[in-house]
């Protein structure tokens, strides 16, 4: 009896301490990540305008990338994340709202609206994502890139245009988070001026 009564105050110790335990996750004082967002700077407005609707595809990305965390790239194949930082949706969410967002306002299409919006659509802008990380290499500040190769296809005629790559490297102010994030920031904008100065190339 009284083996039972010592194994039964023992189960509710534990009992006691696996609420503690699950109440102290609840409420743990590990800081929220730090959320970053790309939008495009002004690229002023197309030289050529074409009467077409744009539907861009979600972009696919190379295993690792395709992750809302921040990557980094070490000694070549190391594929790592900053800590405690996060895009505000993975790299081909946010790749495609610039994408979207830059050629909106450049008014070279009649309209331009992400693939989900199911609109008839003239033509489809696929997207492939091959490079959206920083890298280390030798130097204490890294250096961001950003490559994207797309795929032009007339929805109608039901034929691609040649692939179109696009590709900026821009090295980081120092090595800070900040000085990163302002980096890419200015990698997706180089790399999406340039795709677009290419689809014009393409429709005309």
């Amino acid at each position: 009896m009284r083996n039972a009564i010592r194994l039964t105050g023992i189960l509710l110790l534990a009992l006691l301490a696996s609420a503690c335990g699950t109440s102290e996750l609840l409420q743990s004082k590990v800081a929220e990540p730090q959320v970053y967002v790309l939008k495009p700077a002004d690229a002023g407005v197309a030289q050529v305008a074409f009467n077409y609707q744009l539907a861009v595809a979600l972009p696919t990305a190379l295993p690792g990338l395709d992750t809302d965390r921040i990557a980094v790239l070490r000694n070549g194949n190391h594929l790592d994340y900053y800590f405690g930082a996060r895009w505000g949706g993975t790299a081909p969410e946010v790749t495609q709202a610039f994408i979207v967002a830059l050629l909106q306002s450049q008014q070279g299409f009649r309209n331009v609206v992400a693939e989900n919006a199911r609109i008839d659509a003239d033509y489809l802008l696929e997207v492939s994502i091959a490079d959206f990380q920083t890298e280390y290499a030798g130097s204490d500040a890294p250096v961001v890139h950003v490559t994207v190769v797309a795929n032009l296809i007339s929805i109608k005629q039901r034929k691609s245009l040649p692939a179109i790559r696009a590709t900026a490297s821009v090295n980081a102010k120092d090595n800070r988070l900040g000085a990163v994030v302002d980096a890419f920031q200015s990698a997706l904008q180089q790399t999406t001026t340039h795709l677009s100065e290419q689809l014009v190339t393409a429709l005309k």
